[in-house]
């Protein structure tokens, strides 16, 4: 698996160290005027001379053909993608975005080309798994108490722009989904310091509540989780968000236990 990288922010670096800790990192692109361009990976990481020029993405569809990446993760902004999307799909290299700011129309934009079943994307405004295991059983306790009031709260460093976050649009739309009803679900946000990333749901109800959070403390848990995502991605084409992800592995979790089964049958077998 070859993977690009668009993206060297705070979360893009860390990520950027671990693909290369991971042997498939093959390409890092920056924005036209970046100050990066031109310059080895290792001295914005401030390591060795790792080998990889970071290219700007002019002429992106030559620089794409030149170094083949199967994947391109995405941590720059909304504009790269809905920019070249269709070079992306032309040169049939898959996506995984995660990106948050995303408008509707660009967001459907993404999904058409994906539909088309040249390319795969994944859409993941927050890719570590923690928080979509929050999604998942934050969507189960909705449909299981209707009755109940929710609310988010999250929290995120002082230079994060989009407020509230991307995850807790798509937290409230999980409720939403959940309670089967439209309404809008009250979301808190604070941006101060360096923090990382908490997210966290309050499920209040006449005589009793519960509480369901995810914090995280390294932007590592992007990095493993953008990484486990292109282990997904690879090979397949379409549209896909993290609760597809979650749902092969779940079900190649059943397979396993499937087939440890019948081989515990079998050997009761063989013992009779």
């Amino acid at each position: 698996m070859k993977i690009a990288l668009v993206g060297l922010g705070r979360t893009g670096k860390v990520v950027a160290e671990y693909l290369l800790s991971q042997n498939v990192l093959s390409m890092v692109l920056c924005r036209p005027n970046s100050t990066n361009a031109n310059k080895d990976l290792g001295e914005i990481l401030g390591r060795n001379d790792t080998g990889i020029m970071i290219e700007t993405s002019d002429h992106l569809e030559r620089k794409l053909f030149q170094y083949k990446p199967d994947i391109l993760i995405d941590f720059s902004r909304a504009s790269f993608l809905t920019d070249n999307i269709h070079i992306l799909e032309k040169c049939g290299v898959s996506v995984i975005t995660a990106v948050t700011d995303y408008d509707f129309a660009e967001s459907e934009k993404i999904k058409n080309v994906a539909q088309k079943g040249n390319i795969g994307v994944v859409m993941a405004p927050n890719i570590t798994y923690g928080v979509n295991v929050l999604m998942l059983m934050t969507e189960i306790a909705a449909e299981l108490m209707n009755s109940y009031d929710f609310e988010i709260y999250e929290e995120h460093h002082k230079l994060k722009k989009d407020s509230p976050s991307g995850t807790a649009k798509k937290i409230a739309l999980k409720i939403q989904e959940g309670l089967d009803r439209n309404d809008e679900i009250p979301t808190h946000a604070v941006r101060a310091g360096g923090i990382i990333g908490k997210h966290k749901v309050l499920i209040c109800g006449e005589y009793d509540s519960i509480e369901i959070s995810h914090q995280s403390y390294s932007k590592k848990a992007f990095a493993q989780g953008a990484y486990k995502v292109s282990q997904f991605l690879m090979g397949k084409t379409g549209f896909y968000e993290m609760s597809d992800v979650f749902e092969q592995e779940r079900e190649q979790k059943r397979q396993l236990m499937a087939l440890r089964k019948m081989m515990e049958d079998i050997n009761v077998l063989n013992l009779a």
